[in-house]
């Protein structure tokens, strides 16, 4: 993702709700551009109040266990999609059946996970019980 984008998405969509809605918190992963100067200075001349994130969390984003979940199934299946429609057509039908009833435990769980995180002091390689169910 540009570095542009990063700044460019929540001021077309995050700025207006500020206004709105004073105390929020936003929230971001890692990834280089979201920790690049450029963006990080944005955040900082709109007043938002980022939410520090570690590196490498899966244990933290409730959709990795999702695609976890997503990557074992399709590797169960006798027959493999051929292309990448066949993919798609694939995982989606296999997503909107399961998504809602998936997510009904780590969603609500954000909580507690960012306390073990906090306890386990951001350890990493299983410092959590949350990410050692990833395994």
């Amino acid at each position: 993702m540009r570095k542009h984008t990063c700044k460019d998405v929540p001021q077309a969509h995050v700025v207006p709700y500020l206004a709105i809605h004073r105390n929020i918190v936003f929230k971001q992963g890692n990834a280089r551009a979201h920790t690049a100067r450029y963006t990080q200075q944005f955040f900082k001349q709109s007043n938002f109040q980022v939410l520090p994130w570690p590196a490498l969390s899966p244990d933290l984003n409730p959709i990795e266990h999702f695609w976890d979940y997503l990557q074992r199934w399709l590797d169960s299946q006798d027959l493999r999609p051929q292309n990448a429609d066949d993919l798609e057509h694939s995982l989606r039908r296999h997503w909107n059946a399961i998504l809602r009833h998936f997510l009904q435990t780590p969603v609500p769980s954000m909580g507690r996970r960012c306390a073990a995180v906090v306890e386990a002091q951001g350890e990493r390689g299983g410092g959590t019980h949350y990410y050692r169910s990833l395994s």
